[in-house]
C-alpha cells in the first residue's frame, strides 16, 4: 500500500479553502481578520469556534480541537486520513492516486463517476415525473394521503417511476448513458427472453438512496397500492451494498447527536424528521448487519431501534440482537449502547406520530430498554398465557439463550438474577446455564435453531402467513388464476431468509427435472419438502413447484418464474438468486454429479435440523420436572439418533 504523494495534499489543501470546507457544516460570521460560529464538536451556546482564512486552519477555544480542512473531515465525516484526503479530492477536482492495492485503476474510478452521474440523472427523471402534471397524479395522491408536504418531498428528493418498461431507459439514452452502466447502476434488469433491458421499478413512490455523503447510490421504490412487495430496492452495484448503508444517515449525522434511532421503512424515517427526531435513520435490507452497526458507532454513542410489532419484525429483532451483542463482543475497539423501543398498540412509527403527536412519542424514545431488560421481557412475554400462566422450559431455554449472547459479565448476571425468580431456580445455576452457552458457539446456534423450528407452526397459523402456507384449494397455480387472489398471497410474505445450502439444494432439485421422481435415483423420503428449508418464502416455493411438477418433465424455470415474482430471499428479488443459482446447477452435465449434489445438500440441511432439535431436548431434559417427561425426550432422542444415523449411512453411500 503506497503513501499518496505529498504534492496531492499540497494542491487539496491549496484548493479546499478552510472558510467553504467549514462553511459546509457551521454557519460563519466574520469578526476583524477572522470568523465565528459555534463550535459543532461540542455543545455551547457563545461562538468559541474560530477559522482563520489566511492561515487555513480552525480552531476552537472551548475544546480547542483544532487543524486544517484535512483534520476538520476526518473530525466530522469519523474518517481516517486517506479518506479525508479523497473525500476532499473528489469535492475540489483533485485526482488522489489509488494507493489502496485494488484493480479499479483509471477505468474502474471512471466507471464508479459515470454511474453515479447516471444515478443523479435518474433521481431528476424520477423528480420530473412526479411533478408531471398527468403522469404524477398516482403518486401525489398517495404523497397526500400519507401527509407528505411539498419541503418534505423536496428535501428527500422524492419522485415517481412511471408505468412505462423503458420510459428511463429512453431518457438516459439521450443523455449519452449507454445500456451496461445502467446495468451497472442496478436500476435495471435484463430480460431472459431477448436479453434487453428494462425499467426495475414501475408505478412507485422513489426515494432516492444517499450514502453519508449525499451522493445518490441507489434507489427504494414504495407500492403505490396492494402490489408485492411493498417495498424495493436497486440491487447491489458499483456503487451500492446495502449492508454498507443507512437510509437518512447523510441527514442524520449532521445533529451531531450522541444517539441514532434506527427504524425500519423509509416512511417511518421520513415522518420521525419531520417531527423532529432527526437523528433517525432506517436499514435498507430484511435484517440490520454488523455493517451498520460498525457505521453507527462512527456517529453516536447509543442506538435505539425500533422493529415492526408484527410476528416478523420481532423475529426480525431477536435476530439482528443477536448478530449485534456476538459482533460487539468480539470488537473490543466499538463501545456502543444498544436500546430497544416499542410503539404502543402495535403500531409503527408513522402511524403513532400522527396519531398522538411528537412529544409523545418522545416518551416513547425515553421508555426505549436496554438491550439485556429487553431480552428478560422478551422471554418472559414470548413464554406467558394469561391462562396457563409462564413456561417454564420454554422460558427457561430463551433466558438462558438471550443471556448467552451478552457480553457483559455483570449484566449477564443480573438477567440469570432476575430469571432465577421466574424459574425458582438459584442465579447460579442459570448463569453456569448461560456461560456454558457462551462457550459453545455450536450449543448456542443448535439451541437457536430449535427455538425457531419447534415455534414455526405456531407462528404460520398466527400469522396467516400466505407465503408459508399455499393452501391445496387455492388454485394459484391455474392458467387462468384470479390475479387479486395471487396478489394478496403476496402480501403477507414475512419471512425471506435461506441459506446457502437451502438455495442449492432448490436450485438442483429444479434442475434434476424428472430425475427427481425417478425412485430409482432417488428415494421417496429425500424428495424436498417444504420443512427442509428455514424461511417463508422458500417454503412457499417448495410447496409450489411440488404442486406444479410434472414427473416426465420436471418443471421448466419459466414455470417457476411467476412464482420466484411474488417474494424475496435475504432482502433480494428472488429471481435474481435463483436464476443464478440454478444456471450455475444446470452447468453439471451428468445427471449423477447432479444427483449426487442434490443429495449432499439435503443430507447436509437434514443433519443440522435433527442436531438443534436434539440439542433442544437435552436440555429440556436437564430441567424435566417428572420421570415421566424425561422417558419422553428418550425416547424422541432414540428415534432422532437412529434418523441420523440413516442419514450418515446415505451420505456415505454417495
Amino acid at each position: 500500500m503506497g503513501l499518496i504523494p505529498e504534492n496531492v495534499i499540497d494542491e487539496i489543501l491549496l484548493k479546499a479553502d478552510i472558510e467553504s470546507v467549514v462553511g459546509r457544516y457551521v454557519s460563519l460570521k466574520r469578526k476583524g481578520a477572522n470568523l465565528w460560529g459555534l463550535c459543532p464538536f461540542h455543545h455551547e451556546k457563545t461562538p468559541s469556534f474560530s477559522v482563520n482564512p489566511s492561515k487555513n486552519i480552525y480552531m476552537c477555544f472551548g475544546c480547542h480541537k483544532g487543524g486544517n480542512a484535512i483534520n476538520f473531515i476526518m473530525e466530522m465525516e469519523h474518517m481516517n486520513y486517506p479518506e479525508a484526503i479523497r473525500f476532499l479530492g473528489d469535492l475540489y477536482g483533485v485526482e488522489v492516486p489509488d494507493t489502496r492495492g485494488d484493480s479499479n485503476g483509471d477505468s474502474g474510478r471512471e466507471k464508479i463517476k459515470r454511474v453515479k452521474s447516471l444515478l443523479t440523472e435518474t433521481a431528476k427523471f424520477y423528480y420530473k415525473q412526479f411533478n408531471d402534471p398527468e403522469i404524477g397524479v398516482p403518486a401525489r395522491k398517495y404523497a397526500e394521503k400519507r401527509a407528505l408536504d411539498k419541503q418534505t418531498l423536496d428535501h428527500f428528493g422524492i419522485g415517481y417511476s412511471p408505468l412505462d418498461w423503458d420510459a428511463l431507459r429512453e431518457y438516459l439514452e439521450e443523455k449519452g448513458y449507454t445500456e451496461q452502466e445502467m446495468v451497472d447502476s442496478g436500476n435495471f434488469k435484463k430480460s431472459e427472453k431477448n436479453g434487453k433491458i428494462f425499467d426495475r421499478f414501475r408505478g412507485r413512490l422513489m426515494f432516492p438512496i444517499f450514502d453519508s455523503f449525499g451522493n445518490i447510490i441507489a434507489f427504494g421504490g414504495r407500492a403505490l397500492g396492494d402490489e408485492s412487495p411493498k417495498y424495493l430496492n436497486s440491487s447491489d452495484s458499483l456503487v451500492y451494498n446495502k449492508q454498507n448503508h443507512l437510509y437518512a444517515l447523510n441527514f442524520a449525522k449532521k445533529e451531531q447527536s450522541k444517539q441514532l434511532i434506527v427504524v425500519e421503512g423509509y416512511m417511518d424515517a421520513i415522518a420521525m424528521h419531520r417531527a423532529g427526531f432527526r437523528n433517525t435513520v432506517a436499514a435498507l435490507g430484511t435484517s440490520f448487519t454488523d455493517s451498520q452497526l460498525k457505521l453507527c458507532a462512527r456517529y453516536c454513542e447509543e442506538v435505539v431501534f425500533f422493529f415492526d410489532a408484527d410476528g416478523a419484525g420481532q423475529k426480525a429483532a431477536i435476530r439482528a440482537i443477536k448478530m449485534m451483542l456476538e459482533y460487539l463482543s468480539k470488537l473490543s475497539g466499538i463501545k456502543i449502547r444498544i436500546k430497544i423501543a416499542k410503539v404502543p398498540d402495535g403500531k409503527d412509527p408513522d402511524e403513532y406520530i400522527r396519531a398522538n403527536g411528537a412529544e409523545k412519542f418522545a416518551e416513547v424514545v425515553r421508555n426505549a430498554l436496554y438491550v439485556e431488560d429487553y431480552l428478560l421481557e422478551r422471554a418472559y412475554n414470548d413464554n406467558f398465557d394469561e391462562v396457563k400462566g409462564i413456561d417454564k422450559g420454554r422460558y427457561q431455554d430463551d433466558v438462558c439463550l438471550y443471556g448467552s449472547w451478552v457480553p457483559d459479565e455483570i449484566k449477564r448476571s443480573t438477567m440469570a438474577n432476575e430469571a432465577a425468580k421466574v424459574l425458582g431456580a438459584t442465579p447460579g445455576a442459570v448463569l453456569n446455564r448461560m456461560n456454558s452457552l457462551a462457550d459453545s458457539e455450536g450449543a448456542r446456534d443448535n439451541l437457536m435453531q430449535a427455538r425457531e423450528i419447534a415455534r414455526q407452526k405456531e407462528n404460520d397459523l398466527r400469522n396467516r402467513n400466505a407465503a408459508a402456507s399455499v393452501r391445496p384449494d387455492e388454485d394459484l397455480n391455474a392458467e387462468h388464476a384470479d390475479e387479486s387472489s395471487v396478489e394478496s398471497e403476496k402480501t403477507y410474505a414475512v419471512n425471506d431468509t435461506a441459506t446457502e445450502d437451502e438455495i442449492k439444494l432448490f436450485a438442483y432439485a429444479m434442475s434434476l427435472g424428472p430425475v427427481l421422481a425417478d425412485q430409482k435415483q432417488i428415494a421417496i423420503e429425500d424428495v424436498l419438502r417444504p420443512d427442509d428449508f428455514s424461511g417463508d418464502s422458500m417454503k412457499a416455493l417448495v410447496k409450489s413447484f411440488l404442486s406444479v411438477f410434472d414427473a416426465k418433465r420436471g418443471v421448466s424455470y419459466a414455470r417457476m418464474s411467476d412464482f420466484f415474482s411474488r417474494v424475496t430471499i435475504n432482502g433480494s428479488a428472488a429471481e435474481d438468486i435463483l436464476y443464478r443459482e440454478c444456471t450455475k446447477a444446470d452447468l453439471a452435465e451428468d445427471v449423477k454429479v447432479k444427483r449426487d449434489y442434490y443429495l449432499g445438500y439435503l443430507y447436509k440441511i437434514r443433519i443440522i435440523r435433527v442436531k438443534a432439535i436434539e440439542e433442544a431436548l437435552i436440555t429440556r431434559r436437564m430441567y424435566a420436572s417428572s420421570q415421566e417427561e424425561r422417558d419422553e425426550i428418550d425416547g424422541k432422542l432414540s428415534n432422532l439418533s437412529e434418523y441420523k444415523l440413516k442419514i450418515r449411512t446415505k451420505i456415505e453411500g454417495l
